[in-house]
């Protein structure tokens, strides 16, 4: 839809305000009703259709976000859908905060707009759309002028025209810029569209992993953002320092820091601890019992200096709900042993010195390009993702290899939980032990959880 489509069908829909608008309307005209009474704007105003226009384009020119709603009334409803995944941005959404763009350039028989950010002072999220003569166009290549010192994801699976498309920065050691340059390439990933998927992978495309050409960039596009301040300040960094007693290791719970995107549960460990911190399972509740649950998708913890251990862990924000008290409930934690960050595997006897909990060594098939593994692993219910090993091995001379690829496949559901079969190649490699590298050796779940106040 163009924008005098969009236009169009705006005025049509003036005389039945759109349900997504509703909140909006009520909400600028209550912060202008102290204007209104002060200028009398509609003193003098007499029929109902006089004040209806009048009042129409008073929120148009006093509220910048209210005019770009009404200019891209389906967009909102699209940016809506977009962040359906996230409670904390489906939040900002719903509290108009978002900042509205509207860039548009078009090269090649393709138009890439930039529509929105979702700012804050340590997280930029940009929404973009992309149209064209192509039914699969997506942001393929993402950089930044000038660089950015901060972790980044794009996505990069087929999209049908207009749909919205989301780049994340995430700063850890430092805030939100005034503002950068993103420049997008944008390719059609038709190809991509008919790739088998990645559990039906041969065992020579496993140990062989085909490379591919890269997809041809058919047009790239540069925008200059400008974050405004009101968005990047906002941030509440709430001082903690509780020490507390987690599967026997000791943990300070050091600060929470409150942003409209989300929470950051900032921890340290002792160094006296026989295992690193790999992992939390906690939540926040607020005075109304309301919960905020950890990051599904993104980043969901970050590592710190001097130390194997994640310390930074995030959740949604309680930002929007105007919360007065939040408490912090630890039910569980993830470790790696320090005596245990490397595996031994022999593998034409299929054993290994040990394995992580809830792992059994299923299979290891040589063949003339290397050695494929099968592990079984039990599936976590709070984290159905969990990776168990890192991409590298080494061989008994510590000479590192990389694995170029993993997969997996559901084994079967015994009712109470889902076991699924990780495939690991060693390709070019013959030796008959081999050394990995797991991501954790056990967790630890808490009879009583931990609650720590917040605030």
């Amino acid at each position: 839809m163009s924008r005098n489509e969009e236009y169009k069908a705006l005025l049509c829909e003036l005389e039945s305000l759109p349900e997504s608008l509703e909140n909006t309307v009520d909400k600028a005209l209550t912060r202008n009703k102290a204007l209104q009474k002060r200028r009398r704007l509609f003193r003098r105003l007499t029929t109902s259709a006089a004040a209806c226009f009048a009042t129409f384009v008073l929120l148009v020119n006093l509220f910048p976000t209210f005019a770009y709603a009404c200019g891209g009334v389906p967009l909102l409803r699209e940016l809506a859908k977009a962040v359906a995944w996230s409670p904390s941005l489906s939040a900002a959404v719903e509290n108009e905060y978002v900042q509205p763009m509207g860039l548009t350039q078009t090269q090649n028989g393709i138009t890439a707009t930039v529509e929105y950010l979702i700012v804050d002072q340590k997280q930029v999220n940009i929404f973009y759309t992309l149209e064209g003569d192509y039914e699969d166009l997506s942001g393929r290549r993402v950089e930044f002028s000038p660089d950015q010192h901060c972790a980044f994801s794009y996505g990069g699976s087929p999209n049908a025209p207009g749909d919205i498309q989301t780049i994340t920065l995430d700063y850890v050691d430092s805030d939100v810029p005034e503002g950068f340059s993103v420049t997008i390439g944008v390719a059609s990933m038709d190809e991509e569209l008919n790739a088998p998927p990645e559990e039906s992978l041969a065992e020579d495309e496993l140990l062989r992993p085909s490379e591919g050409e890269e997809p041809e960039i058919l047009a790239e596009f540069t925008f200059a953002l400008k974050f405004d301040p009101t968005y990047t300040a906002v941030g509440e960094i709430i001082p903690v320092n509780r020490t507390i007693a987690l599967a026997g290791q000791t943990v300070t719970v050091t600060e929470a820091q409150v942003y409209p995107t989300h929470v950051r549960i900032n921890v340290s460990d002792d160094p006296e601890n026989e295992a690193w911190l790999k992992g939390l399972t906690f939540y926040l509740e607020n005075e109304d019992g309301e919960r905020f649950e950890p990051i599904s998708n993104g980043i969901t913890a970050t590592g710190g200096d001097g130390t194997d251990s994640y310390v930074s862990y995030r959740l949604e924000s309680p930002y929007f709900a105007r919360s007065r008290h939040l408490t912090l409930h630890i039910t569980g934690s993830e470790w790696l042993a320090k005596d245990r960050e490397s595996v031994h595997l022999r593998l034409e006897e299929r054993q290994a010195d040990f394995l992580p909990e809830g792992v059994e060594f299923k299979s290891a098939e040589h063949y003339a390009d290397g050695w494929i593994l099968e592990f079984r692993v039990k599936e976590r219910r709070e984290d159905f993702t969990h990776q168990v090993f890192f991409m590298t091995f080494e061989d008994g001379g510590g000479t590192e290899y990389e694995m170029g690829s993993q997969s997996r496949f559901t084994d079967y559901d015994s009712g109470d939980y889902t076991y699924f079969v990780e495939r690991l190649p060693l390709p070019d490699y013959h030796e008959p032990e081999v050394w990995l590298r797991p991501t954790y050796t056990h967790t630890a779940a808490e009879a009583t959880p931990i609650t720590i106040p917040i605030k």
